[in-house]
């Protein structure tokens, strides 16, 4: 029924024929809810904003990917999944393809390789290590949304299972004539689990046109570590991230109005399976910016519940504690507090996936 549903859509494009030894599936999920914030800055002081959350636990999607069998365990595969918000219906971005968009090669002694559009493996690392899986109110807050977005132009390769090691490969061509680094991405991530124990390791390094590392919270190199560990129905997080950007070249802009060159963070996490239906979570992440740009500390408690197999729903809560110099916002990317002003904030709302 997925297969026909495809075709069905992508046969008034005149795009779709369906070959017996091929796979396709249209997948996806859709998230809404309500959110509130304290303390958000505007021109006439602050202000709370109530409000309908969109994305807060992450935006929705829809996804369709295939496979052809050609023998000898390998696939030619694709995927093309676009990111949109469930309250307007508009495309996040200026792609309708804005996660994936890419065609490639999959063994199963070898891995895969990819080739197009594909998110920066830093995303993935990051929703690992992190128990609110890089929601609104997540490891994300102090790295203003640097861990995720996308390598477009891409070669990402992908290791098979090599006994509890795991690692990927990715550059993002900047196609610039005469500057190779020119818009350049490049990463490599690495896991490995062992039992219960799992260990992660990723660099991410991303240029402007000019091939350089000008913008702090843009255009940096990120170094992260962390682990994971299960303890029946407990699973503890922890993790460490480094933003720098070069001294030299680093613009001021609105997310970094002293011209900061290097950020830490550190955070701890857990979550507690309660009953199969219900899990709690918990974080506390920390922040220090170089040459003034301040300190900040972010508390979060969540909670999910199933519904049933495909639909749960969640609660997070958040306080941000921001110093004297600092003005990191309790959700990622938007309504951010005054200079030195704590902010508080919660959302609540319900996932579909299909």
């Amino acid at each position: 029924m997925k297969k026909k549903l495809v075709c069905a859509i992508l046969t008034s494009f005149g795009v779709c024929t369906v070959h017996a030894q091929n796979s396709v599936t249209l997948y996806g999920r859709v998230a809404a809810g309500l959110d509130y914030i304290t303390n958000v800055a505007t021109p006439n002081g602050s202000k709370s904003a109530f409000r309908f959350g969109s994305n807060q636990y992450g935006a929705s999607f829809l996804d369709i990917a295939g496979q052809e069998d050609i023998g000898a365990g390998t696939k030619i595969v694709f995927k093309m999944e676009d990111m949109f918000l469930q309250g307007t219906g508009q495309v996040i971005g200026d792609a309708l393809w804005n996660r994936y968009a890419y065609v490639g090669v999959s063994n199963d002694t070898y891995g895969s390789l990819w080739a197009g559009r594909a998110m920066v493996l830093s995303d993935e690392t990051e929703w690992y290590l992190d128990p609110f899986v890089a929601q609104q109110t997540s490891v994300l807050n102090f790295s203003r949304y640097r861990g995720t977005g996308q390598a477009l132009n891409a070669l990402t390769y992908n290791s098979p299972d090599i006994h509890g090691l795991y690692f990927r490969v990715q550059n993002g061509f900047g196609n610039t004539a005469g500057n190779f680094q020119a818009s350049r991405t490049f990463g490599v991530s690495a896991r490995y689990s062992l039992g219960d124990f799992s260990a992660y390791g990723d660099y991410d390094e991303r240029r402007d046109a000019n091939g350089r590392f000008s913008g702090l919270y843009s255009n940096s190199r990120q170094y992260m570590a962390g682990i994971t560990y299960q303890l029946q129905a407990w699973k503890f997080y922890t993790g460490y991230q480094q933003l720098v950007s070069s001294g030299s070249d680093t613009v001021v802009d609105s997310m970094n109005s002293v011209g900061a060159t290097r950020a830490n963070q550190e955070w701890v996490g857990v979550t507690y399976q309660l009953n199969p239906a219900l899990q709690l979570q918990a974080a506390w992440y920390h922040t220090n910016v170089n040459h003034g740009g301040g300190t900040a500390n972010l508390g979060a408690l969540g909670a999910t519940y199933n519904l049933s197999k495909s639909t749960f729903i969640y609660a997070t809560v958040g306080a941000m504690f921001n110093g004297a110099n600092a003005a990191f916002p309790v959700e990622t990317q938007d309504s951010p507090p005054e200079q030195g002003h704590n902010q508080q904030g919660g959302y609540v709302g319900i996932m579909h996936m299909f």
